[in-house]
């Protein structure tokens, strides 16, 4: 009788450790089944980041490479006197000009040499920008110059505006961009004020052709 009460202790106790035993197997087991998921999922991750990351700098390297090759075919087009035309024919000082004008009809100052010596002045060729070439670097499909102002002019607020928008290429106050213009980029520019709304204007450009 004793003999049959230890014989189902032991075996419970044996039953016992093996069903402790399977518990901790299956136990390890689902550990490092969800272990191994987990590295799969990261690296799944990590993946998918990088797909999107590659997707993303494509699009973006395709719009550059666009933009670059718009930018290429729209220089490309430019007007080889194009400085002469549309830079150093441009008149300044139109605003003070046309009061200048104005006052010369007054009986008080019809006869006024100051106001008739400014007046030749803002209208004559004296200030008109005029640019020498130097430093001209040439290859089969670029052509690179420094535009050097000869002499310092005179512009207000206006003119500056104006000037800007045809050399930067951009649209400023009501001012637009000039078509068929080469690449413009300012290299030193120097502005000091003469008088109210009057400025003294000197500087230096890179003009850059791209070529067909």
């Amino acid at each position: 009788m004793l003999k049959d009460i230890y014989i189902k202790i032991g075996n419970i106790c044996i039953y016992k450790k093996k069903l402790i035993s399977m518990i901790c197997f299956l136990s390890l087991l689902i550990c490092f089944v969800s272990g191994m998921s987990f590295y799969k999922f990261s690296k799944l991750q990590d993946c998918e980041n990088k797909l999107r990351y590659l997707e993303q700098k494509s699009i973006t390297t395709i719009a550059k490479r666009k933009e670059i090759k718009d930018f290429i075919e729209k220089k490309s087009a430019f007007d080889k006197h194009f400085i002469e035309n549309k830079l150093e024919s441009l008149i300044f000082l139109q605003n003070e000009k046309t009061i200048l004008s104005k006052l010369l009809l007054h009986p008080a100052f019809s006869n006024s040499f100051q106001i008739k010596k400014r007046i030749n002045f803002i209208s004559s060729d004296q200030n008109r920008l005029k640019f020498l070439e130097e430093n001209i670097k040439k290859t089969n499909s670029i052509k690179e110059s420094d535009l050097v102002q000869l002499k310092n002019i005179e512009i207000d607020d206006i003119d500056l505006q104006k000037l800007l928008s045809i050399i930067e290429d951009m649209k400023i106050g009501e001012y637009t961009p000039i078509v068929h213009s080469p690449q413009l980029l300012i290299k030193n520019f120097s502005l000091s004020k003469k008088k109210e709304n009057i400025f003294s204007l000197n500087m230096k450009i890179l003009k850059r052709e791209f070529l067909r």
